[in-house]
């Protein structure tokens, strides 16, 4: 009984594999009853294809369509051929890219055919030959090996210009699946056309492939120049992209030469702030959290130190921020974000109390900083334009790198394309050339940072004079540059307390710094600030989570194709 039942079986197994083509032929409900290929080749370097297929439908369909490749490898190399000047006779049809190949699809969409159709297919090709250094090597898929149907009849006539003289040694023939090297099909030179038909029906799979050895100069060769440009010739767009940027750059970007000159006091009516995003173009957040001394220093707040013990050994330092009276309403929209933001809830804030909610103010007042600086009309017209395009023109360079590669492979000139975008993108911030007037402060910024950076005691000491306040009216723009720790550092010995907005909870210490609390206040104010900076920007943790010789369907050409 058991032995029965495994012939049953074994039996079975055998009808389904024999069945197995029958069943992907009636799937496509055509067959390919004569597969005509007729190929006249030009000596300037492409040949012109005519494909006329004879189908017989078994059920109703739209059409056919072609896939022809457009990209191939052989012996280590990588070519890619032209197909253009389709034409379809008496069919609509549409052509598309799908993956390496270059799929026509025939038929009416909003109609169906059934029964005995003629698809005339014309095509013109480019770049697909085998330049050898003996030889041209003509190398074609006349059929393609991807049908998946049995094509009953296949024919073929290849005409060549001007008769060469070819022995029998010089044409061969390739038919079966891929990689196959049979022979069912006949094959003759006259007059100059090489022609052929097949000997039997071809199944599922099997093509015919063709290959012609033809004199070395029987075809025009591309010149050293020609090849570069075939492979090399997408470079001209990121090149050309490259040099319009660069053209810009150096006619509206570029800034003039201007004399370095020390200055010992920032510009007239214009804050820290301001200062801190127009000298370099870029606003930071200490642009902004110098605003807390520049608003101590004019009596409208106090900064107060708390010590605080934590497991009994440890200290903790906090810090206060008390209001003294409300900033003016007149104030630019970036000053009375942070400062209302601040004292949202009573008189005094704490910042630990901020710590991962106060980033949203410090966001939107940076958009307002950069919003002040940009309606004080210090750079030119044609500067802001630019600045203001630059990054469409980095997204569109990204678009057409991406495009280049994914659908073309053309890896070097889409990854400079890339490359492009984001130098549009480097750009975009020096591109700002200030004007007359913009020019004018920026110098007197640039030399003010300069003293900061180089001053003497002798001098400084001469402007506290003239000046008691000096300190603190130039301590907030040391902020915006970066240098709080130089500037506070200059003014030790020529202060013993800190400024009076400022209360330190180590004042009560004995230490080095007993007698003499602004050199406590100069060594620790940065790290202060920086304390401030990162609190005021600080939010809240987020969570992710992640995952993890020849042969049968050689040469160019090729393909397959189907209905729908």
């Amino acid at each position: 009984m058991t032995t029965k039942i495994f012939f049953q079986f074994r039996l079975c197994l055998l009808l389904f594999l024999f069945l197995l083509p029958a069943a992907n032929l009636f799937a496509e409900y055509f067959v390919i009853e004569h597969f005509d290929v007729d190929i006249r080749l030009d000596q300037s370097g492409f040949f012109e294809v005519t494909e006329t297929i004879d189908v017989r439908f078994t059920k109703q369909r739209h059409g056919i369509y072609r896939d022809i490749p457009y990209k191939y490898q052989f012996n280590g190399e990588s070519y890619k051929i032209d197909l253009y000047d389709i034409e379809v006779e008496g069919h609509r049809f549409k052509t598309m890219w799908e993956g390496h190949n270059r799929r026509i699809r025939i038929g009416d969409p909003d109609r169906y055919v059934d029964g005995q159709q003629r698809y005339v297919i014309r095509y013109k090709v480019e770049d697909a030959w085998l330049f050898e250094e003996d030889h041209t090597e003509f190398y074609w898929n006349i059929t393609g090996n991807e049908w998946p149907v049995e094509m009953e009849k296949v024919s073929y006539a290849i005409h060549l210009p001007e008769s060469p003289p070819l022995s029998e040694e010089d044409y061969r023939l390739f038919t079966g699946r891929l990689g196959a090297q049979g022979t069912d099909a006949t094959m003759d030179y006259q007059n100059g056309t090489l022609s052929g038909e097949s000997t039997r029906t071809f199944k599922p799979g099997e093509g015919l492939t063709v290959a012609i050895r033809l004199p070395v100069d029987y075809i025009e060769r591309p010149s050293e120049m020609d090849i570069f440009l075939s492979r090399y010739g997408l470079l001209s767009v990121p090149l050309a992209l490259l040099g319009l940027l660069s053209g810009l750059w150096f006619r509206h970007g570029k800034e003039d030469d201007f004399v370095k000159m020390v200055h010992y006091y920032p510009p007239d009516n214009f804050s820290p702030a301001e200062a801190g995003a127009f000298i370099d173009d870029k606003t930071d957040n200490r642009d902004l959290t110098c605003l807390i001394p520049y608003w101590a220093g004019q009596g409208y707040l106090e900064m107060q130190e708390h010590e605080e013990k934590k497991l009994l050994i440890f200290t903790n330092t906090d810090y206060e921020f008390i209001k003294i009276k409300d900033l003016p309403a007149d104030r630019p929209g970036y000053e009375r974000t942070i400062f209302n933001g601040l004292f949202r809830d009573g008189d005094s804030v704490r910042l630990s109390d901020l710590k991962n909610s106060f980033y949203k103010k410090m966001s939107r007042a940076r958009s307002q900083l950069q919003s002040s600086v940009r309606d004080k009309q210090l750079h030119t017209a044609r500067s802001r334009m630019i600045w203001g395009l630059l990054p469409l023109g980095a997204v569109i360079c990204f678009g057409l790198g991406a495009f280049l590669i994914f659908k073309f492979e053309q890896y070097a000139p889409g990854a400079a394309t890339i490359a492009t975008g984001l130098l549009a993108f480097i750009l975009r911030r020096p591109m700002l050339k200030k004007n007359k007037q913009g020019m004018e402060i920026f110098q007197q910024l640039y030399g003010f940072r300069m003293f900061v950076d180089k001053a003497d005691k002798d001098r400084i000491s001469r402007l506290l004079e003239e000046d008691p306040s000096y300190f603190e009216k130039t301590l907030p723009f040391a902020i915006a540059f970066g240098m709080t720790e130089k500037w506070t550092n200059q003014f030790a010995g020529l202060f013993t307390e800190p400024p009076h907005w400022y209360h330190s909870a180590y004042a009560h210490r004995q230490g080095p710094y007993q007698n003499d609390s602004f050199q406590a206040f100069a060594g620790n104010f940065d790290s202060s600030m920086q304390e401030v900076q990162s609190v005021f920007t600080s939010q809240p943790g987020s969570s992710g989570s992640g995952g993890s010789g020849g042969s049968s369907g050689g040469g160019f050409g090729g393909g397959g194709g189907g209905s729908w």
